[in-house]
C-alpha cells in the first residue's frame, strides 16, 4: 500500500506543473489582443460603408416615391385630357412606358425588403443583481427588464439592453466613450463570460467596464462579481429615423 501511495505521490508531483501551466491560455489571450483590434477596426469601417450605402438607397427610394406621385398626377391629368380631346393614344403609350420603368426600379436591391437598423444609445440604468448566485440568463433578464421599464413613451417595443459584444466593438451610435459613473457597466451574453470562478452559479465572473474605464474591447475587465451594476439601454432605430435625428435643422432667414 505504501509503495502505491509513493508512486501516486510522485505522479502528482510530476504532473502538477503541467496541470498549473497556463502557457496555452496566455498565448491565446496574447494572440487575441493582437488580432482582435484590427478586425474590430475593419468591421467598423465596413459597417460605415453599409450605412452610407443605405443612406444613398433611402435617397433613391424618396426619388422613386416622388416619381410615382408625379406619375399618378400625370395619369389623372391625361385622363381629363382624354375626356376633353379624345386623343389619348400617344399619351397612354408614354404613361405605360413610365409605369413599366417604375415597376422595374421597384425591383432594385435595397429599395424593398430588409430594413437596416442601428442600435442607438438611450440611457444608463442602475440595477441590483446577484452575479455570484444567479445564472447568466437571470442576470440578462434583469438587465433587459430594467431597460424596457425605463423606455421612453412609444419606444417600449424597440428598447433593450446592449449586448456585451456591441459594447466591446462600439457599434452603438452615440455610446459614451467612458464609464463616468460609480458602478460597472454590464452587457448581455453571449461573450459576457469573464474569468473562471468555481463558487459562482455561472462558474465564472462577468465582463464589465469599471468606473473610469473606457468602453471598448481593449480595456474591458473580466473580474466583475458585484451586486450593483449599470445596464446600457439602446433602441433599434431604422436608418431613416437615425438620419433624421442626426440631421441638423436648417432655418430660413426671413
Amino acid at each position: 500500500w505504501r509503495k502505491s501511495f509513493l508512486i501516486i505521490e510522485d505522479l502528482v508531483e510530476e504532473t502538477g506543473a503541467t496541470c498549473n501551466d497556463d502557457t496555452c491560455e496566455t498565448s491565446v489571450e496574447e494572440e487575441r489582443a493582437t488580432t482582435l483590434p484590427p478586425l474590430n477596426t475593419e468591421r467598423s469601417e465596413r459597417i460605415e460603408v453599409v450605412r452610407k450605402a443605405q443612406m444613398e438607397l433611402v435617397t433613391e427610394k424618396e426619388k422613386l416615391e416622388d416619381l410615382e406621385s408625379a406619375l399618378g398626377k400625370l395619369d389623372q391629368t391625361t385622363k381629363q385630357t382624354e375626356e376633353t380631346c379624345g386623343e389619348e393614344e400617344l399619351g397612354s403609350e408614354y404613361l405605360e412606358a413610365v409605369r413599366s420603368l417604375v415597376r422595374k426600379m421597384r425591383n432594385c436591391p435595397g429599395l424593398t425588403g430588409a430594413v437596416f437598423q442601428i442600435p442607438t444609445f438611450r440611457k444608463l440604468v442602475d440595477i441590483g443583481v446577484r452575479l455570484m448566485n444567479d445564472a447568466d440568463e437571470v442576470t440578462d433578464e434583469k438587465l433587459q427588464k430594467a431597460c424596457v421599464d425605463s423606455a421612453a413613451a412609444g419606444e417600449e417595443d424597440k428598447t433593450r439592453a446592449a449586448k456585451q459584444s456591441e459594447l466591446d466593438q462600439r457599434v452603438i451610435s452615440d455610446l459614451p466613450e467612458t464609464n463616468t459613473g460609480d458602478l460597472p457597466i454590464l452587457g448581455l451574453c453571449p461573450t459576457c463570460e469573464g474569468a473562471p470562478h468555481a463558487a459562482a452559479t455561472s462558474q465564472h465572473k462577468r465582463k464589465c467596464f469599471k468606473p473610469g474605464q473606457g468602453i471598448n474591447s481593449t480595456v474591458v475587465s473580466d473580474d466583475c462579481l458585484g451586486n450593483n451594476v449599470v445596464a446600457v439601454c439602446v433602441a433599434d432605430v431604422s436608418l431613416e429615423e437615425h438620419t433624421a435625428a442626426n440631421t441638423p435643422e436648417t432655418t430660413v432667414a426671413p
